[in-house]
């Protein structure tokens, strides 16, 4: 269980750093061209209203513009970091993935990123992803909620996915009624 919490801290401080140095701006104080890109698409259809990019679910292919539109909706982000030759990689996006529950339940209630390992190699590295599929959720305050390695099943996936939408929605109603009614 130690080894858990000092791996969830790593990741809290990778995603920490990833969103400082990939949000970086550039010398002409614009964001990366990606990053524009997905910025222009989030604009022009809105955020909630966002085209799906990668097998029908995951919105986003960068984890800053996915962090910014939380910001704006208040939903944790769900990030797949998959690798092209990985077979359960494969597996877990047609039979998890693809189920009518699970893509209502990521549509509706996360911001979704998909990180494909070989097309971005330095943000897998920085997520400090060991195992393939892995599937982080990350609460829109930028702290690792979970982290998933390896295939996971529609059912038991579903059933982590709501645990931790619980337990965002009890935070967030904590902070409104604590900036309703300061002491």
């Amino acid at each position: 269980m130690r080894w858990r919490k000092t791996r969830l801290a790593k990741i809290i401080l990778l995603l920490t750093v990833v969103t400082l140095i990939v949000g970086a701006k550039t010398a002409d104080n614009a964001p990366p061209p990606t990053v524009q890109a997905d910025l222009r698409r989030a604009d022009a259809v809105g955020v909630k209203k966002a085209p799906i990019l990668q097998h029908g679910v995951f919105r986003f292919t960068s984890y800053p513009v996915a962090w910014t539109a939380a910001q704006k909706s208040h939903r944790p982000i769900l990030i797949f970091v998959t690798s092209p030759s990985c077979p359960h990689c494969t597996r877990m996006i047609s039979q998890t993935y693809r189920t009518a529950r699970i893509k209502r339940m990521i549509g509706g209630s996360f911001e979704s990123v998909y990180v494909d390992r070989s097309k971005q190699p330095k943000l897998a590295a920085k997520l400090n992803v060991r195992w393939f599929p892995t599937t982080i959720v990350v609460a829109p305050n930028n702290k690792v909620i979970d982290v998933i390695e390896g295939y996971v099943d529609s059912s038991a996936f579903s059933q982590r996915l709501q645990t931790h939408l619980a337990s965002t929605t009890v935070n967030q109603a904590t902070v409104k009624t604590a900036e309703r009614n300061p002491l």
